[in-house]
């Protein structure tokens, strides 16, 4: 069971500090109790989503609002994957530029209770609020009042399944004037074309994991027939290439195996992990270490995988720790790997302090 998880960030106590979701570590080991791991490195700015600049230059030649964006929704978090202002957003009169909204950088994970979208797109249909000050809800009243915004045109972006990936919307910081525009139509069409790409693009990685997963094992460990370190690099980079575009959400765990005396042993652990794993990558990242990689996995089926993996090997007799998280933004993975790698050798080495007392 987990002891102790560890935020990333200081406690929030603004509105500001509410709107970036750090991920924690989570480290599962019944014996130890874990220390505080570094934070999480600056967001940096994410690629454009392929396909949506058309739609957003399109839209943002249009006028009436200050801002054009294309989210994808996790099961955590709403993330802007391609950000366009537009030219009323510069305009001098404009209340654009003093907003919360302004400031708001590509790439930047959002609580969901903090999104606009994920309170107002309830069903398939375009929504558009021409003042969020007066709606009947004071949470929207005090989400909206906290970005700087009063308007808002959004519709939901679906795959094929109907389960909601993402969105279109567009943010104004004054009241909007909707009466010489037909917003529902011009939405319900632009999304139509951004959803089929999005679509597609997600569904695409799948093969290009299991390709990756295969080019990994040119650099593989001889005992285990896994990727050794430097294919789980490799692993690593080619995740961050694929998963950022469309912001598939990335989840990592790290496994301490404890003393493994044979290589017997080892086999027998590998075969428990890969069990638990399923089609999530899984390489050997040190002697006692396995690494596993949940590309397009969310939060609660990366934390399913890790206790899963920590009560397995512990029924077999091992002495395992296990620590998972999920990449945090746009960082680094070899950050992300840091991350989880830090909190899990601390975890060990307060284990090793305990049992000397």
């Amino acid at each position: 069971m987990a002891r102790q998880a560890q935020s990333l960030s200081p406690a929030a106590g603004t509105w500001d500090e509410e709107l970036v979701v750090a991920p924690s570590v989570q480290v599962l080991d019944t014996r130890t109790a874990v220390p505080a791991a570094p934070g999480p490195a600056p967001v940096r700015t994410r690629g454009a989503l392929p396909g949506a600049q058309a739609a957003l230059s399109l839209l943002g030649s249009l006028g009436g609002v200050d801002a054009w964006t294309v989210t994808r929704i996790t099961e955590d978090t709403w993330t802007g994957l391609a950000v366009q202002t537009t030219a009323q957003a510069h305009a001098a009169d404009s209340r654009w530029p003093h907003s919360r909204a302004a400031r708001y950088e590509a790439g930047t994970p959002v609580s969901r209770g903090r999104s606009l979208c994920h309170h107002l797109l309830t069903g398939q249909q375009p929504t558009v609020v021409t003042d969020l000050a007066r709606s009947a809800a004071p949470e929207l009243r005090r989400i909206s009042e906290g970005w700087g915004l009063h308007g808002y045109l959004g519709v939901a972006l679906l795959a094929p399944d109907g389960h909601q990936l993402g969105s279109l919307a567009g943010f104004s910081a004054a009241p909007l004037q909707v009466a010489d525009r037909n917003w529902t139509e011009l939405l319900a069409v632009q999304a139509g074309a951004l959803q089929a790409s999005l679509s597609a693009d997600v569904a695409a990685l799948h093969g290009q994991r299991r390709d990756a997963l295969e080019r990994s094992l040119e650099h593989h460990d001889d005992v285990t027939r896994l990727p050794n370190r430097r294919g789980w690099a490799s692993l690593l980079a080619t995740e961050e290439r694929l998963a950022t575009p469309v912001g598939d959400p990335v989840g990592m765990v790290l496994v301490d195996l404890g003393v493994i005396r044979t290589v017997r042993s080892l086999r027998k652990a590998v075969a428990v992990v890969r069990e638990c794993a399923g089609d999530v990558q899984l390489a050997r990242v040190g002697p006692r270490q396995l690494g596993l990689l949940g590309g397009g996995r969310q939060t609660s089926q990366v934390a399913r995988v890790a206790n899963l993996v920590q009560a397995r090997l512990e029924g077999a007799g091992h002495r395992t720790a296990t620590a998972h998280t999920m990449r945090a933004g746009v960082e680094p993975l070899a950050t992300t790997w840091a991350r989880v790698e830090h909190a899990l050798v601390q975890a060990r080495r307060e284990q090793a302090l305990d049992r000397r007392r």
